[in-house]
């Protein structure tokens, strides 16, 4: 199995099918200032990094995924996305990094502390002390279920962290379905999912939110968001020493070619986002709850790609009038190709099944 080649190349800017409408919340310089503000509170402005973070514009990404929520909802979204960074930085560029046994008493540490807001536990740690808060602000704001759920989106997102850690010292690396399947909660998806639903007010009936459908629809908008985080970030990462988990580097390490490799990789997303317009349409066919969940879902596919392609973060910095030309009108020839993803397959079956 061959590598990337050691030939430093430009790889191509990607287009990625992306027909869904985008849009911004009119309040989001305010939630931008106010995340400043909740960081300075929480101590995390003394945190390594925290500076660049805060170029990163955290709060319009919030103001992208929920453009016509409410003001309190969205900025809390944003103080959530800031929070994420911090820890997500530290596991991938720091010591803990590539020590997986130290990097799961941290976490386990900070998960006690959103699990149980009151108890000492890390008491002067800004950011457990952070993590407290947003638990406490979720329960006031959407109710103790929205709480629950955001303890086990926060779960999942920190057996990535976790998975990742391993994978840096590993001596191989992981497989494409391993990779696509862990990168379904890397990307910290599952922690934005809860916002969709009650910071629009939306009421799902039973039978919708245990629809395999719609859990098949969440999967596809969390591959799409990582895909594209995937593709979007690969000229700004490809510099950064170390091990890199992407899907164009293990493609890349398969064999293809650097244009191969993010055509392949295009491919890809486009074959999963045509699957998501069209198990979408008859999901938001069954009920109001349901029809609303999946706008929602469109508006976070596609205000997160928005911003990766605009914040300073993935070395994008594209200006509204190339935004638009980033995305194309149409999928790729490739997107007609299998997944190549055995386990994924499901997605393909799934609007067959019934709720």
């Amino acid at each position: 199995m061959s590598g990337p080649s050691s030939v430093s190349v430009s790889p191509p800017r990607p287009r990625l099918f992306c027909p869904l409408p985008g849009a911004i919340h009119p309040d989001h310089r305010q939630v931008e200032e106010g995340t400043r503000r909740w960081a300075r509170a929480a101590g995390l402005d003394g945190l390594p990094g925290h500076e660049a973070l805060l170029g990163h514009r955290t709060g319009e990404l919030a103001a992208r995924v929920l453009p016509g929520a409410g003001r309190e909802a969205v900025q809390l979204l944003g103080d959530l996305v800031l929070w994420l960074f911090h820890v997500d930085d530290d596991c991938e560029d720091g010591p803990l990094g590539v020590r997986p046994a130290a990097l799961a008493d941290r976490l386990s540490r900070l998960l006690y502390a959103a699990e149980h807001p009151a108890a000492t536990l890390l008491a002067r740690d800004p950011v457990a002390g952070a993590v407290r808060d947003l638990r406490r602000r979720t329960e006031a704001l959407f109710g103790p279920h929205a709480g629950a759920t955001w303890l086990e989106s926060l779960r999942a997102y920190f057996l990535s962290l976790l998975w990742e850690a391993g994978q840096r010292t590993a001596p191989e690396y992981p497989g494409m379905e391993q990779y696509a399947l862990m990168r379904l909660h890397s990307g910290a998806v599952d922690t934005f999912l809860p916002f969709l639903e009650h910071a629009h007010g939306i009421a799902l009936a039973p039978a919708e939110r245990h629809d395999p459908r719609l859990a098949a629809l969440k999967e596809m908008a969390a591959f799409l968001i990582g895909w594209a985080n995937d593709l979007l970030s690969y000229r700004k990462e490809s510099t950064r020493p170390g091990r890199r988990l992407d899907v164009v580097t293990l493609l890349r390490r398969g064999g293809a070619g650097l244009t191969d490799a993010v055509t392949a990789a295009v491919g890809q997303y486009d074959g999963v986002m045509c699957r998501f317009l069209e198990l979408g349409e008859r999901v938001a066919a069954t009920a109001p709850g349901s029809r609303r969940y999946v706008a929602a879902l469109h508006r976070f596919v596609r205000g997160a790609g928005e911003w990766e392609l605009t914040s300073p973060r993935y070395g994008y910095r594209l200006g509204p009038h190339l935004l638009a030309r980033a995305f194309s009108d149409r999928p790729s020839p490739e997107a007609a190709r299998p997944l190549g993803i055995p386990a994924l397959q499901w997605w393909w079956d799934s609007g067959t099944l019934s709720g």
